[in-house]
């Protein structure tokens, strides 16, 4: 049983339902509950909030779900290599998109948004596992297997 992919599967999932939440949101369905931290309203309803049009929540999702179908692969055991790229790549980007978002939140917004620092601290231990697991996969000699 692979312990990592189990592990960033469940991550994956919790990035789902944060990044669905804020979605929905975003979209007006109902106020952010911020906990008394920041102002999710205010990062949620900023010119940020989008990419082309797009809803960067939306975007979070999609990423969020092609690391979960990457990482039910790899505990079936197919596409190895492949599947195990496909999770450490989609992780590292939305690593550098969510930093590229908190400097946005700190010093261009100068508001804070905890459902957001929580997809930023999800997707970082992602890609951590998914460079981990890419390392010992790569290690262990398994690298022509695909």
């Amino acid at each position: 049983m692979n312990r990592r992919a189990i592990a960033i599967a469940a991550l994956a999932l919790l990035g789902l339902a944060d990044s669905l939440y804020l979605l929905t949101v975003h979209w007006g369905w109902w106020q952010a509950v911020c906990l008394g931290i920041g102002s999710c309203e205010v990062v949620n309803a900023s010119a940020y909030s989008e990419l082309l049009g797009v809803p960067v929540a939306l975007l979070g999702a999609l990423a969020y779900l092609a690391i979960l179908a990457a990482s039910l692969l790899i505990l079936r055991e197919a596409y190895g290599e492949l599947a195990r790229r496909a999770v450490f790549f989609v992780a590292l980007v939305g690593v550098v998109f969510s930093a590229y978002l908190t400097v946005v939140e700190l010093f261009i917004l100068h508001e804070i948004c905890p459902w957001c620092v929580l997809s930023a601290l999800l997707i970082t231990l992602i890609a951590v596992l998914g460079g981990w697991e890419l390392r010992q996969w790569e290690s262990d000699g398994f690298e022509s297997a695909v």
